[in-house]
């Protein structure tokens, strides 16, 4: 009988449903990889954040009961965290670090300078770095989201160049479409523009606003109206990934007339967990546009060849659309007025998606597709070695 292999995987399993899409996405290939079956155990990268949990010598203890350690997907790079010994979210020690003997992976993570990086963090994840790529049983690949080249803007050229570039797994992803599922009240409703929104980091996401998160929902809401009287058959539907969301999506829907809103505006349910995270994105999946501010608004619809576009408020959205080669998928929601942009990108997405984009989406899938091709074999020889 073939032994399992028991593996530790440290990420967010009850935040954002945009990670669990990556997880999803990733198991199914690691298996696919491995000639053994894989046994996984979660533990929530949140119980650290929640002081539940300690990056300490009980930690490394556990994690050297397994395996093998996996570390993400997610945007556990960040720069900004001067609290940490490495600079980031992974708030291990260095001494501590030395003592896991198992083989670890980082998976697909993101390098995010976006709000600052101190010199502090930048010597201490650079060094934390210099560990990593120095350790033979470490492998560490970052997302097409823009994290090599921040990467190399920040740490250095040559660890860009070290690192794996990996596409995110929520690419992969097989959500099934909600089909039949009833959510407008207007009998001729037949198309649906599914829409994510996200309003945390306000005062970074909308600081060329003057009235912040109130000026977006307007644009937002002035978008949707402009475009249901283009078209009475097109309905909207609001898909939330965080608790977050749904506050911004309220401030829209107070906007909108009233009798649209009862009849041709729905929302997705919000929830946690990869229950929440099959429901959701299977509405993305039966959409025809689906619109989106949060990374995985984009990349899970692009994995499932539905025409999408991002909302740019952060640098990760246009930096993913210049990495698969469209960037004319973006609208920039930094200034006034983009409203009627978005508006007439919709409309071109409804109703002349072949001719009206740089490429497909199934180009923007080929694309992520040789990024995981490309790693591959080097994820291969990691899975030998457990």
């Amino acid at each position: 009988m073939v032994s399992e292999l028991r593996l530790l995987h440290i990420a967010s399993f009850s935040g954002n449903i945009g990670d669990n899409a990556n997880h999803i996405g990733f198991r199914d290939w690691l298996q696919n990889l491995s000639l053994r079956p894989i046994a996984w155990t979660e533990l929530e990268i949140r119980q650290f954040f929640w002081r539940e949990r300690a990056w300490d010598a009980d930690l490394v203890d556990y994690i050297n009961g397994f395996d093998g350690l996996v570390i993400g997907g997610g945007n556990y790079f960040e720069l900004w965290v001067e609290n940490s010994p490495t600079g980031t979210s992974i708030g291990i020690a260095p001494d501590l670090w030395a003592k896991i003997n198992v083989p670890v992976y980082f998976n697909a993570l993101g390098v995010d300078p976006g709000q600052g990086v101190p010199d502090a963090c930048r010597t201490r994840f650079t060094g934390f770095l210099d560990t990593l790529l120095a350790n033979d049983k470490v492998l560490v690949s970052v997302r097409n989201d823009g994290a090599k080249r921040n990467l190399s803007d920040h740490i250095g050229t040559p660890y860009a160049n070290a690192v794996l570039h990996a596409p995110d797994n929520g690419f992969f992803a097989d959500f099934q479409p909600a089909k039949g599922i009833p959510l407008f009240s207007d009998p001729n409703v037949s198309r649906i523009v599914t829409i994510n929104l996200a309003s945390d980091m306000a005062e970074i996401r909308f600081a060329g606003l003057d009235d912040g998160v109130e000026g977006f929902a307007k644009e937002i809401a002035n978008a949707i109206g402009t475009l249901s009287e283009r078209d009475p058959a097109t309905g909207f539907l609001f898909a939330p990934h965080i608790f977050r969301d749904l506050d911004v999506v309220n401030r829209v829907i107070d906007r909108l007339p009233d009798r649209m809103r009862r009849t041709r505006v729905a929302q997705a349910p919000y929830g946690t967990g990869d229950a929440a995270a099959r429901l959701v994105f299977g509405h993305y999946a039966a959409s025809d546009v689906c619109v989106g501010t949060r990374f995985h608004a984009n990349v899970v619809p692009i994995g499932n060849r539905r025409q999408t576009l991002g909302l740019v408020c952060y640098p990760q959205i246009s930096a993913l659309y210049d990495e698969v080669g469209q960037p004319d998928r973006c609208i920039d929601v930094s200034e006034p007025g983009f409203s009627t942009i978005l508006a007439d990108r919709i409309s071109d997405a409804l109703d002349e998606p072949d001719s009206a984009f740089l490429g497909t989406p199934q180009q923007a899938l080929d694309t992520a597709q040789a990024l995981r091709d490309g790693i591959t074999p080097r994820v291969v020889t990691w899975i030998e070695g457990l």
